[in-house]
This record gives C-alpha cells, structure tokens and sequence, in this order.
C-alpha cells in the first residue's frame, strides 16, 4: 500500500461494541480519528508537530454511509487517505473494511486551529502533493452543510466534565456522538443499523459549561442539536 493511503488492522473487543455486539457509532468515529492521526504522524504533521507551531486539526464536518456494522472479535481494516488539501483545510476519506469488502465509507472535512489565538490560519508545515488524492473518495455524497431545525422534541441537559476534554483543551468529537446517541432510547440504537450520519461541529466547548442536547424524529431521519445558550454548537442527522 502506498504512503498516500495509510491502514491499519483491529480486532474488536468487547468495549468498543455495544449490548448487541455490534461497534459504537462513537468508538467508529474514534478510531477513524486514532488511524488519521498516525497517518499524518507518518507525512510529518501530527499533533505534536502542528504543536510546535501552536496549530491543531479541527474536525469540522463528517458524512458516514453504512451498509453494515461490524461486531465483536471482527477483524475491521481502515484505510485512509488526504482527498483534498488547500491552506488552512483539508478532505480526508476513510474505507472501512471486514475480509476485504468495503462495508462503510466517511469523508471528513478538517481545519488548522491556532490553538492560541481559537482562530484558523494556513497549516505551517508543507504538505506533499503528491500525498493527496484528488478525487478518490469513499461515500456517494459528500459531507454537507446541515440545516437548523426549530421543532425539536426531546431535551437534556449536559455539563461538560473533564473526561470530554482532550489536549487541545475542549470536548473531543467523539464526546458529540455519544451524548446524542445516549439522549435516544436504547431500541432505536440497537435494533439495526443507522445508513448515514452527517456531522458538523461549529463550535467549541469547554470545561463546565452546560448545553442543552435536542433531537426529534421524523420519519426514517433523526436530528440533533447541541446548543449552549442562543449559541449552536454541533448539528447532527442520520438517516435510519
């Protein structure tokens, strides 16, 4: 496999999946993340790195298409590769697969963060172009801007502890996922699979602040929202 595309092979264990045997949507976003950040540990521009000249990637929207889960003591292959790049933000796909057959794509769209200033700015270290990928991608649809719903029906409160923080001192992205998918009832998540999740995450949040946590349900369409105040902070649909 080519530098361009980075993989990586895991066996599930049992705290990754859920009462049913089958992956979190959560620990799925997780190890996407874990498996971006090794690959851009191997181009040169990891954390630690970026750190160096106080800049951090920032996920700001996700589009996952699945057809299947895969469950406990699975072996699941992630590849993963850069489809786009330009200044201060880039396109990164990821193929997941179970015995060489693709069973769930997601492109994500990132930004560079001062993580002094809280502003976007240009990436400081050089990418290769030759590592991006134009144009292979590995979902039908991209990942969208979503729409602000008004009618939500269900709410909770939430305050931000410091088990959702991670070292560039706010909520993680995953911490999003699993707060949403909590606020449902049990049945919904586990009678099967979701066919897509679209994500965009907007702004940050921090150490002991509350949000309110919103979702209604139409149809085969869920949709979420965390707000703080008058402020939105991460929207999210899936399509049952």
């Amino acid at each position: 496999m080519p530098i361009e595309i980075y993989s990586k092979t895991y066996r599930l264990d049992f705290t990754q999946c859920y009462p049913n045997g089958f992956l979190k949507y959560s620990e799925l976003s997780n190890l996407m993340q874990l498996v971006a950040a090794e690959h851009a540990a191997g181009l040169g521009f990891d954390y630690m790195n970026m750190a160096k000249q106080n800049q951090a990637w920032v996920l700001t929207r996700v589009r996952i298409e699945i057809d299947k889960l895969p469950k406990l003591l699975q072996e699941i292959t992630i590849h993963t590769w850069i489809e786009d790049f330009l200044g201060n933000r880039s396109v990164r796909d990821f193929a997941i697969e179970v015995g060489g057959k693709k069973i769930i794509g997601a492109s994500t769209f990132w930004a560079v963060l001062n993580i002094k200033e809280r502003k976007s700015e240009n990436l400081a270290i050089h990418i290769n172009p030759q590592h991006v990928l134009s144009g292979k991608k590995s979902t039908s649809v991209p990942f969208r801007r979503i729409d602000q719903q008004t009618d939500y029906d269900q709410h909770s409160s939430y305050t931000v502890r410091l088990s959702d923080l991670d070292v560039v001192q706010h909520v993680n992205n995953v911490r999003y996922t699993e707060w949403c998918m909590d606020s449902l009832d049990a049945a919904v998540v586990l009678n099967k699979p979701f066919k897509s999740i679209d994500m965009n995450y907007i702004k940050e949040l921090g150490l002991g602040q509350e949000v309110n946590i919103a979702h209604s349900l139409k149809g085969d369409e869920i949709h979420f929202s965390i707000s703080k105040g008058d402020k939105t902070i991460f929207l999210m649909d899936i399509h049952v």
